[in-house]
């Protein structure tokens, strides 16, 4: 390794503002950073369907005690844990005529959509039969979602080098999710209900699953099409799997980044597993569920749209540490606004607006993450490290519809008809309470973030490496 390795340390990195990524190689094409975008969009079509709507779907509509639910959800993602690494690893040593990360998109989407729809069509059975064939379905899901997922991340860092590029194509990604999740949130009950007749109506979900699932195999495959690997020239076939997971488990600035978003996807999936029940069983609106929960998602449109600014101007560290620190202080005002829907909505528009600003960083985090395993470590590990950030994804998912289902189990809920007080006040917690704390948990775990100011040091000196050998 070059010996100008040290003249930056991962503890000094962190002075100063952000620098411009120095211009390294020809910007990417319009239509390949649509396509990329358009890959979240696919992503979130199916998976939200799950984060947002599983639980309801358990507990109100196959019939599953809500403890129950909440152990298999828990369970199945740390029994896929070893599989995320094994197609990370998996990714890194594959060499096809369509690359390292693309086939498995062209040979994953169509069993992924099969999947998700099995996952919603839970059969009218006993209740330990429904159990078994939920933990089955739902945890095949996992493994063809990370059998996706983390061979799409791992294209940001193969298609460009470039940082003022990767926060556009984070941005992208980022607005390919709020696309995704706005027509999951805002269309499926409408859906269900149109279908079935009713919130609950098992034909509902079953026609409204096929439909965001044909659309999500259809666009994974668009994003298969158009994007193009242009930096795979350092392998990982001669390197052992253990040099790979000691870099990892050294890489300070991808555990900070695996640890954000942890309690990031716990946090969102608190909200948007808990508003259903609250715009239910506490505002008695359930048209509501279609206006609350597109914000949620919305937002990450607007977020998108402002992520390369902010983040040049700010850096990574303080603009997160800001917009979290916005968004808690304006949920701490809402359970004073509950009487006022008007008034509501917009402020809790503005709190998802500034969370929304700090979703978008996660996506080009994890992809410089792997430039600095490389500068580092000598080890680049696309797959592997961006299958960090699909268990975190999953597993922060999961503790949050989890620690929802355990919540409500434990204030007495069954089903929407006549909950106890008891369950009213905890989905009110779990509303009101649960997002501020954990975005204050997000700012302790930023705040240790250094690669603002060392970034674009590490590119200018790969690329020399990189010429250097050719």
């Amino acid at each position: 390794m070059a010996s100008s390795t040290s003249a930056f340390s991962e503890g000094t990195a962190s002075a100063g503002s952000p620098s411009p990524s120095p211009a390294i190689e020809p910007p990417l094409r319009g239509h390949e950073r649509v396509a990329f975008g358009l890959g979240d969009v696919a992503s979130n079509l199916s998976w939200n369907m799950v984060s947002s709507f599983l639980l309801f779907y358990y507990t109100d509509v196959a019939g599953i005690a809500a403890a129950a639910a909440g152990t298999l959800i828990l369970a199945a993602r740390f029994v896929d844990a070893g599989a995320d690494v094994a197609i990370g690893v998996l990714v890194d040593r594959t060499r096809s005529r369509h690359g390292k990360a693309r086939p498995y998109l062209l040979w994953g989407a169509v069993p992924f959509g099969i999947v998700n729809v099995a996952t919603f069509t839970v059969p009218d059975a006993s209740h330990t039969v429904k159990v078994a064939y939920a933990c089955t379905t739902f945890l095949l899901l996992g493994l063809l979602f990370s059998a996706l997922n983390i061979p799409y991340g791992s294209l940001m860092p193969m298609m460009t080098r470039d940082q003022g590029e990767r926060a556009t194509l984070g941005g992208f990604r980022a607005m390919g999710s709020s696309v995704g999740t706005l027509v999951v949130t805002s269309l499926t009950t409408p859906l269900v209900v149109a279908i079935g007749g009713s919130e609950t109506s098992r034909t509902g979900y079953f026609w409204t699953t096929v439909l965001m699932s044909a659309v999500s195999v259809t666009l994974f495959l668009v994003t298969f099409r158009h994007c193009r690997e242009r930096h795979t020239d350092i392998g990982t076939r001669s390197i052992t799997l253990g040099r790979e997971l000691k870099a990892a488990v050294r890489n300070g600035p991808w555990r900070v980044a695996n640890a954000f978003a942890v309690v990031n996807f716990v946090r969102l999936s608190v909200m948007t597993t808990v508003t259903i029940y609250y715009c239910l069983q506490v505002l008695h609106r359930p048209w509501a569920i279609s206006l609350l929960l597109p914000l949620v998602s919305g937002s990450l449109i607007v977020g998108g749209l402002l992520t390369k600014p902010y983040y040049a101007r700010l850096g990574r560290r303080r603009g997160n540490v800001v917009a979290l620190a916005a968004s808690a202080a304006l949920f701490g005002l809402l359970p004073l606004l509950e009487h006022t829907l008007p008034v509501f909505v917009a402020v809790y528009c503005l709190a998802c607006l500034c969370s929304g600003v700090s979703m978008t960083s996660l996506y080009t985090a994890v992809a410089d993450t792997v430039d600095y395993n490389e500068w580092r470590f000598g080890v680049r590990s696309e797959g592997l490290l961006n299958a960090g950030f699909s268990l975190a994804t999953k597993v922060g998912t999961a503790i949050g519809g989890a620690f929802v289902a355990f919540a409500l189990a434990r204030a007495g809920y069954t089903d929407g008809h006549n909950p106890p007080d008891t369950a009213i006040s905890m989905i009110k917690v779990l509303y009101y309470g649960a997002p501020p704390v954990l975005m204050l948990v997000q700012i302790g775990i930023i705040a240790f973030w250094r690669l603002d100011a060392a970034h674009p040091r590490i590119v200018l000196e790969l690329a020399e490496r990189h010429r250097a050998r050719s």
